[in-house]
């Protein structure tokens, strides 16, 4: 084993560790997702990296709009949507 392949196996045991303790962490994520359509009464059904999820919004949203999405203490079961960005017109 080289120097150039420690160094590899290094950033990759580091960046496994971060990966790891990141997915427990409690703090908020905040990530953009897409709007499919409405599931109940103040939910919508939202897409984020190919996965479906559920969220809280008081606005009307539309399908296709662009959204930014809260998981409070990395809760997954409790998303709500901050802001909506405005569609690009074509």
């Amino acid at each position: 084993m080289n120097l150039q392949d420690v160094y590899k196996k290094l950033v990759d045991d580091i960046h496994y560790l971060f990966t790891s303790a990141t997915e427990t962490m409690k703090f908020d994520r905040t990530f953009r997702a897409k709007v499919i359509g409405p599931a109940s009464k103040g939910k919508y059904i939202i897409s984020y990296k190919n996965r479906t999820l559920t969220a809280r919004c008081g606005r009307s949203l539309q399908p296709n709009d662009t959204i930014w999405v809260c998981a409070p203490c990395n809760d997954w079961n409790s998303l709500f949507i901050r802001l909506t960005e405005p569609q690009e017109s074509s």
